[in-house]
């Protein structure tokens, strides 16, 4: 269950349901949040010079691994791992994570999420996303999507939003130019002010709802790593769930995010690769502030990954 996806279906006044929600739904959390590159039509997108003109860092091939620890109210409740791998000009992106009921406001969930697709001229154009969610031993949602060129072939989710009268319907245009939640974690490396990535507005359908993710930049931070892992700078953006369709507007919960300013995400470069990645989420919620930060982050490129594994 996510919470910006499903959250108009919870009921405010029952507040372990909504830690449960949202405990679960962390992994998709942190991907909505993160933004992705800039939508372009297919014609611009088709052309490596729109990326030069752009300022933008052309991909390379490599990889990118990283774990990260989830917090409740300051709380450890889960860890994912996330796997990207640039093959110019594909690309792929795993999650999985498990979160642990270790109070009444978690549940213990298990998450799994695949998106490929491919880099061109500084956009990202998604193929595939697929998600697999369970709470409890029992499977909490799934959706299977495919997309060719930022627009919606087929898409599955489950289980369906109920029909409500004041339900946004989804239309045509909705499913145009988006990105799905897990290729939104990929952003665009802008080597000349990588605090731009901070300033873009990024379109999302995750199945059900389609809404904006609108990115400011807020300041940078300092970082260490140790063996490997990232040390520098990263550049944290402020962020804001903007609902366009497919959500109900009347529901407290959807009221509550779209006010919600408690959104911040630190993006970290991995220059090997060209693009830069999530290093720490925080999203405030009904049930306390959601964090989830890197424990390790490390980019290789793609003669390094070749070196490692040999």
């Amino acid at each position: 269950m996510t919470p910006m996806a499903r959250t108009d279906e919870a009921k405010p006044a029952d507040r372990r349901k909504s830690g449960r929600k949202v405990a679960a739904g962390a992994f998709l959390a942190a991907a909505m949040l993160a933004g992705g590159a800039p939508a372009l039509s297919p014609a611009d997108a088709a052309s490596p010079k729109t990326a030069l003109k752009n300022g933008i860092a052309a991909p390379r091939s490599g990889s990118v691994s990283a774990t990260y620890t989830m917090g409740l109210n300051g709380i450890t409740i889960g860890r994912f791992k996330l796997d990207a791998t640039v093959d110019q000009p594909n690309y792929a992106i795993t999650i999985k994570g498990t979160t642990s009921g270790i109070s009444r406001l978690v549940s213990d969930g298990t998450g799994l999420l695949k998106s490929s697709g491919r880099l061109s001229g500084g956009a990202i154009l998604p193929a595939s996303y697929y998600l697999d969610t369970t709470e409890n031993g029992a499977t909490s949602s799934i959706v299977d999507m495919r997309m060719r060129q930022g627009t919606i072939v087929s898409a599955t989710a489950l289980p369906p939003l109920p029909i409500k009268a004041d339900r946004v319907p989804l239309l045509p245009q909705h499913k145009h130019q988006i990105v799905d939640p897990l290729s939104a974690m990929i952003a665009p490396l802008y080597p000349a002010n990588m605090a731009r990535a901070c300033n873009r507005t990024i379109p999302v359908f995750d199945g059900w709802q389609r809404f904006d993710i609108r990115l400011t930049y807020k300041s940078t931070a300092e970082v260490k790593g140790e063996n490997g892992s990232y040390s520098g700078t990263v550049y944290v953006c402020s962020a804001r769930y903007v609902p366009v369709a497919g959500h109900r507007p009347s529901r407290e919960a959807v009221k509550f995010m779209e006010r919600n300013t408690n959104l911040e995400v630190w993006l970290a470069p991995a220059v090997e690769v060209g693009v830069m990645l999530p290093y720490r989420m925080q999203i405030g919620t009904e049930a306390g502030v959601l964090t989830i930060h890197a424990s390790r982050f490390a980019a290789n490129d793609r003669d390094e990954r070749r070196a490692a594994s040999n």
